[in-house]
This record gives structure tokens, C-alpha cells and sequence, in this order.
């Protein structure tokens, strides 16, 4: 296929991209049917029924991942620009393990299991970052236990705050979607939000939450 200027720019910015041999990974795009695809807010883009094995960038707009369970349809995590999925359950014979919809209008890069195969034979630096982003969800999936099992609602929440890696932080959901990330009631989320506030631990400005001390936060919330 035909990538545009724009596209590959952000393909290469993209540290899974930085330091792979440009010339072999485009001529893998092309060989193994690599796309860009556009999703309207609401479409799926993977889902426990697609029989599609495929990892996605996202290029522009935003998507949700929520659990697979009718009964609960629990968000997990927001993707923005530059985000990465689909890498963990890419190898396995297991169906994809949540649903991925386009939260706005969204363009990914799809890489079908068989161009990330190739470009894991081929290019080592690839490997590395691919190896790296499976740590590192690891690492993230350890945390989200964390404050999923945290016990009270300020708990949860100061968590949260500190899995961030700056003081300054941005929320990018809404705080009836962050209750729901949180597993705690709006009402509860308010008012843990008004006690970190109160107990001086956090400033808060609409969705600008400036973190003032992680580890006097957490102690205090154990």
C-alpha cells in the first residue's frame, strides 16, 4: 500500500520505528499486507470476535479498550496518538481479550501477525522495543491491580495519580469514565478527589491535577 508523507513521519517518530532499518521495514508493509484503516467514533477495531491477528498504532483520534464480559463492559484504558495494542495476545491461539472501539474518529496502522513476525526475525532493534513494550505492560497491569484492589476510593485514586510518571498530570477522561477505570462511584470519586485536595496532596483545576508529594500521599493512604 501507499503510505503518505504524514503517515510514515509519525510510523518512524513511533518508538517501536525509531531504529529500525527503514528500507526492510517498508518493504515488510508492503509484503505482508500492512494497511491504514479509518474507524468513525463508535466502530470496533478489535474485538473477541475478530479473527484478524493484528497489532495497531494509533495515527490520530482516540479509542477506548473495554472488558469482553456483556455483563460488565468495564472500561481498562484510553488510547491516544502513539499508542500501541494488540501485542500480548497476538501469538496466542486465545480470542483478543477485550473490545477496542473508536472513541472519535480514528486512523490506526495495522501490522497482521505475520509482518510482526518478520520484523522480529529481521531487524534486532524492533525485537527490543517489542520486548520492552511487553514489559512494560506488565509492569502497567501490576499497577491497575493495584488500585483496582486498593480498597477506599482515595486509595484507588492516589494510585492512580502516581502511576503517572509526572507531578503535572492531564486528565484525558471524564470523571464518570475514570470512576468506571476506578471501579468506584462517581459520588466516591468526587469526594476522594475533595480529600486529596483538603489533606494537601494534590491541587486540582478542572482536569489539570498538579501532584504535590507521591510518597507522603500514599503513606497517608494505605
Amino acid at each position: 500500500m501507499l503510505f503518505s508523507e504524514k503517515d510514515i513521519k509519525k510510523i518512524w517518530e513511533h518508538d517501536f520505528f525509531k531504529k529500525v532499518d527503514r528500507t526492510s521495514a517498508l518493504t515488510v508493509f508492503t509484503e505482508y499486507g500492512c494497511s491504514i484503516e479509518s474507524f468513525e467514533e463508535g466502530e470496533t477495531i478489535l474485538s473477541p470476535d475478530s479473527e484478524r491477528r493484528t497489532v495497531g498504532l494509533i495515527l490520530a483520534g482516540s479509542a477506548t479498550v473495554k472488558t469482553k464480559d456483556p455483563t460488565k463492559n468495564a472500561l481498562l484504558r484510553f488510547l491516544r496518538e502513539g499508542d500501541i495494542f494488540g501485542v500480548a495476545n497476538l501469538f496466542t491461539e486465545d480470542p483478543f481479550v477485550s473490545n477496542i472501539c473508536a472513541d472519535k474518529k480514528c486512523r490506526v496502522f495495522l501490522l497482521p501477525k505475520e509482518a510482526v513476525r518478520a520484523l522480529l526475525l529481521c531487524d534486532r532493534a524492533f525485537l527490543d522495543r517489542y520486548l520492552s513494550f511487553l514489559c512494560g505492560r506488565v509492569c502497567y497491569l501490576n499497577k491497575k491491580i493495584g488500585y483496582l484492589t486498593a480498597g477506599s476510593a482515595e486509595r484507588r485514586l492516589a494510585l492512580y495519580l502516581s502511576s503517572f510518571e509526572s507531578d503535572e498530570i492531564v486528565l484525558d477522561a471524564s470523571l464518570s469514565s475514570l470512576s468506571e477505570l476506578l471501579d468506584v462511584g462517581r459520588a466516591s470519586l468526587y469526594r476522594a478527589f475533595d480529600r486529596l485536595s483538603l489533606d494537601g496532596y494534590i491541587r486540582k483545576d478542572g482536569r489539570h491535577i498538579t501532584v504535590l508529594s507521591k510518597e507522603a500521599m500514599l503513606r497517608a493512604y494505605q
